[in-house]
Parts: structure tokens; sequence; C-alpha cells
């Protein structure tokens, strides 16, 4: 049933792990006869790849070889053949790019149902170009169809790139069209002292809150139309109230009713940030300075597939994580933490660990996940608790090169390899990923090609996942025979009730 939906549909996806797309072509050599053929590969396909089919007379081309039968697909920009029984399959999967936009976070989010989310764009062009070579913009007949944008707060990091995503370029058969853009309700205002950056507070018993929430796109928007000294968060978001036919925007928080998308087996749900009410009125904690504020507050989604779960965070702080802790599990971490440093009584000693223990078994209801995108690029600044909370098989850190804070910290990947799950835990780095030669012979590369390149095969980190399967896939840097990805398989243990990874020799 799944190959006659490929046949009817004129298209499918990849199967799990991977396929190898062949070609035919007349052989070569001395000992060739004249006119004879055969397979030769071409291209690594990872699972979920979109595959066109080729259909004459309502059916498969196809040839055959050794009594197996091939069916002629394109796929990558390449020509071939694949076996229909074993490597393609007619439903489409979850697809997440960790995008390498140098320092800053992206991230690209392909639904089941084609939808696209983009979740944050770094600080340069590197989201854009990335966009530009995914939906062929330069060159396609077709528009892409409208994307979604999630600034996970106002960090220029993560919302810089969004500038050139949301104008309208010139000299592109295509352009981009966004019809939501999402936030987490607090804006960077470019007319206020810095002690008000990030609007009015007020003080509620020990703690002080931000009281000025753009919540609901009626907000947003009078605030916008009447900004006269804009910052660069407002500038951005102007971009897209200018540039945007009839874009909305809407701040998420992980309030009662959380769930910000949910179709057929994919569901997305919001566990950050978390409003309070002072007064009447909705607030978010203001964690004692402007960065440490709007870097705690960032939008922390779950996608949960099947049994696949992946959390994206922005920029989570300790004093954030500690507090998200408390909000979900109802203890104060921070108080257990200080009692236990300061005890001398072993007896207590160990009732306070098994209440640390209580607080992560519990949290972990809401924040474990397969596999994790670290929050703040691997800063120093995280709560051991709250990553044992996560508790991931995998982690992905976006980071780059050019920046002062020498991310990812040594401490952190320690941490996180120290309390990631299983025997193997697994540490992607887009900066890594994107190794490059130390030298370029410049004579050799094309006019304008050498950065568009670099961005758009090397440093991203591809998950694909069914619900049931996953890869975390990344581009090697020099092709080894039919091989041309890296790829890690992730598969659910029916006995263990987790993700394992499986572990595979590889030369």
């Amino acid at each position: 049933m799944s190959l006659e939906q490929v046949r009817k549909q004129g298209y499918g996806f990849a199967s799990y792990p991977f396929v190898k797309l062949f070609n035919y072509k007349e052989k070569k050599g001395e000992k060739s006869k004249k006119g004879e053929k055969k397979f030769s590969f071409v291209k690594q396909l990872l699972f979920g790849d979109y595959i066109k089919v080729y259909i004459k007379n309502k059916n498969f081309e196809t040839i055959t070889e050794d009594e197996k039968t091939y069916i002629k697909v394109r796929c990558r920009n390449e020509d071939g053949y694949i076996l229909p029984e074993t490597d393609i399959q007619a439903d489409r999967i979850l697809e997440v790019n960790f995008v390498d936009v140098g320092q800053g976070d992206g991230c690209h989010i392909v639904t089941p149902k084609d939808e696209h989310y983009i979740i944050d764009a770094g600080v340069g062009d590197n989201m854009f170009r990335f966009l530009k070579w995914r939906f062929n913009l330069a060159k396609s007949k077709i528009p892409p169809p409208a994307l979604k944008a999630v600034i996970s707060h106002p960090d220029s990091d993560h919302y810089k790139g969004f500038l050139k995503v949301f104008e309208q370029p010139k000299g592109l058969k295509q352009k981009l069209s966004f019809d939501y853009v999402y936030h987490n309700g607090i804006f960077e205002m470019g007319d206020r002292e810095e002690e008000e950056k990030l609007g009015k507070k007020v003080k509620a018993g020990k703690n002080k809150y931000l009281t000025e929430i753009f919540d609901t796109d009626k907000k947003a928007k009078a605030h916008l139309k009447k900004v006269e000294k804009e910052s660069l968060y407002e500038k951005t978001l102007l971009s897209a109230l200018n540039n945007q036919k009839n874009v909305k925007f809407e701040a998420l928080s992980g309030d009662e009713n959380n769930k910000f998308y949910k179709d057929g087996n994919l569901e997305i749900d919001i566990l950050g940030p978390i409003t309070e009410t002072v007064d009447g009125e909705k607030v978010l904690r203001y964690f004692d300075g402007v960065g440490p504020t709007k870097n705690g507050h960032s939008v922390i989604l779950m996608l949960k597939i099947g049994k696949a779960r992946i959390i994206i965070g922005g920029d989570l702080n300790k004093k954030a994580e500690e507090y998200l802790l408390e909000k979900y599990t109802g203890a104060d971490v921070k108080k257990i933490n200080r009692f236990l440093k300061e005890e001398t009584d072993e007896a207590k000693i160990e009732e306070l660990k098994n209440e640390i223990k209580e607080v992560i078994n519990k949290a972990r209801q809401y924040f474990q996940s397969d596999v994790a995108k670290a929050c703040h690029h691997g800063s120093h600044d995280f709560s051991v608790d709250f990553l044992r909370s996560v508790n991931p098989v995998a982690t992905v850190i976006s980071s780059g090169d050019d920046e002062s804070y020498c991310h990812p910290r040594p401490d952190s990947l320690g941490t996180i390899g120290k309390f990631s799950r299983g025997e193997r835990p697994m540490i992607f780095s887009t900066e890594l990923a994107r190794s490059s030669k130390e030298f370029f012979d410049l004579s050799k590369v094309p006019k304008g090609k050498k950065k568009e390149r670099i961005v758009t095969v090397y440093g991203m980190i591809n998950l694909r996942t069914d619900g049931e399967k996953m890869i975390i896939a990344q581009k090697l840097e020099r092709k080894a025979p039919a091989r041309h990805w890296d790829i890690h398989k992730l598969e659910w243990n029916d006995m263990s009730k987790v993700f394992e990874y499986i572990f595979e020799e590889k030369e």
C-alpha cells in the first residue's frame, strides 16, 4: 500500500536510516564490452529526504539488473535509481535542522504536514542563505510555503538574522513569507534607560516582576507603530511588520494551555516562559538584571512525535532553570542545595540528597528528552539539577568561533556528558561540524560561492525521526567510499522504554 501511494502521489521519502542512490551508466575500461552498463554510487540520502519518482504510462520507470528491479528517481539534484521495496516510503517524517548560524542559535523545523518553523536566526545572514538554498529562491518557479518564526528571546545572536530573512531582497525569483512571529512577550526598548530596557517593574513580596508584557498581536503592533527611538530588537520586529503581509505577533508561555501545536502524532508543548499574576496582571519574574531576565524567559519548546522527545530552549541560565524546577515540581531546589552544602550530619545529608532525586524524577516528567538543544551555546551558567532532569541521549550545541565567551565551556561539556543517558551519550556541535580545510586554493573557488557552500553543506546538524526511529547526521568534510554523511542512529527499546543509541563501528 505504501508503494502504491508513492506511485499515485509521484513522490516519497528516503527510508531509515539512509538510502544509496545509484546511476546506471556504460562501463569504462579495456575489459568492458561496448554498451555494457553497471550501477555506481552517486549519493547517500538521509532518512526522510524528499524523493521525486519518474512516472511513465502511469507506472514507475524501471530497470532490472541481477533479478532486482530499480525505479528511477530524483533527489538532492541528482537522477538515479533505488530499490522500491526497501528504499522509499510514502510518509513524511519530522525534520529538525540545527543550522550553523555562527555564534548564536538557528533552527529549521519541518513537520510531517510540511509546515516550516524557523526558531531563531543567529546574528548574521547565515539563516537567510540557508533558506535561500533550501527553497531555491533564486531560480524556483514555485513559491515557498508561508513560514512561522519563533524568536526565543531578545538577544541579538538569536534574532538579528531575521532582519535579512523578513525583508524582501531584490533579484530573487521567489520571496519568503511569514504569517506568524512568536516571541516570549518581552521587548527590549530603545527609548528606555538601561534599568527599564525591558519595561516597567513592580515589587511583590521578595521578588520583582516585569509588568509590560506584549502578549497579544494588538499590544505588540500598537507599541511598534508608536516607536520613535527603536532598539535593534524593535527594528527587527518592524521589519516583519513592514515587509510581511498580514503577519501576526503572538507571545508564547508555558501556562495552563501550553499546547503550541498538535497534528497527527506530533505535538509541540511550551515549557517556558512561565507567567505569574500580580494585582490581576500577567507578569514575568525579574532575574536581577536585563540580560539574565530576557535570557531566563527564553521560549522553551518540547517536540513530541510518537515516543521521541526533543527539547529546544534559548539562553536559559541557572536562576531561570532553578525557577522552572520550582514551578514544575513545587520544590525549592536552590534552598535544598544550600542546606546540603551547610549540613554536617550524614543522615540529614542523605535525606536532602533523596529530596533532590525526587525533584529530578518529578521534573523529568516535563523536561526529559531524547535530544536536547543546549541552552546558551554551552555557557557555564547552568543548573546541574536541570541538566539531570533533561537527561538526553544526545545534545546539540549551536556556537561559533567569533565570540569572546569561549563557548561551549569545558565544564558545560563535561556536565552534559556526565548527566546524559546511556553508555555513549553524544554531543554534537555546529562549530565542530563546520570545521574546514586550513587553507583554500582561492583560484579554484567560484566567485561568491565559498561562503554559500560552507553554510548550506557543512555545520548543520540534521535530525530526522518518525517517533520510533531517529538519525542525527552531519556532513563528512571529505567524502568516504559510498558515504557522504556521518550518521548516528537512535531507536526505541520496548524493554527499557527509552531511545537508545545504536553504536556501530565506523572506518
